[in-house]
């Protein structure tokens, strides 16, 4: 009987251990892309603004001086529901053919369907300067200070966890409202130990 218990325990501890680490994984991921997602769609924008014409002096900002407030939800969606609802974002996604072979492997697994709700501790991911996280209760009402906005899906890898696909959206927010961003499926990459979303062609 005793035996019996201890085999029992040691399956739980394990499947613990091992859910354990795909969450601390998945959200490893949720920082890096988060930070490769405004570093390359936000702050390259803001840094290298486009001239209008030839004539046209254009200031680039002072990095040191700026604050960019981000509000990351830590609810994660299933990304089977996503996707149940949302199916053209899991068809032609302009991927190299090899990217578009992995991309598809990890939409048809089995952890796929398997992942479900989950919430994430938003206070452990670290942001590149000069973003910092807020609550939606420090914006200033009378200055219409605009803010980014990041929400996530559950992050599916493959085995090795070397490849991935997450669904992100991505808002611009004011008090008075929202603009519309960016909202789709990524291919996700492990790239010197570091998680980086594939361009699509």
């Amino acid at each position: 009987m005793k035996n019996i218990i201890l085999i029992i325990l040691t399956f739980i501890l394990f499947a613990s251990c091992k859910n354990s680490s795909y969450e601390s994984e998945e959200l490893k991921a949720i920082e890096d892309i988060t930070n490769d997602y405004l570093k390359r769609k936000d702050l390259d924008k803001i840094l290298n603004p486009p001239k209008f014409s030839n004539e046209d002096i254009v200031i680039k900002p002072n990095i040191d001086t700026m604050n960019i407030k981000v509000y990351i939800s830590d609810a994660l969606m299933p990304i089977s529901q996503i996707e149940e609802d949302n199916e053209w974002m899991f068809k032609d996604n302009n991927f190299s053919i090899g990217d578009s072979i992995k991309f598809y492997e990890i939409r048809n697994s089995q952890m796929f369907g398997k992942l479900k709700y989950a919430e994430i501790d938003k206070s452990k991911i670290k942001l590149i300067k000069p973003y910092e996280q807020f609550r939606k209760s420090q914006i200033k009402v009378y200055a219409d200070e605009e803010y980014k906005i990041l929400k996530f899906s559950r992050v599916c890898f493959d085995q090795k966890k070397e490849n991935g696909i997450v669904v992100i959206e991505y808002l611009v927010g004011f008090e008075s409202g929202m603009s519309s961003g960016y909202n789709g499926a990524l291919l996700i990459k492990k790239i010197n130990n570091e998680w980086k979303f594939v361009e699509k062609k």
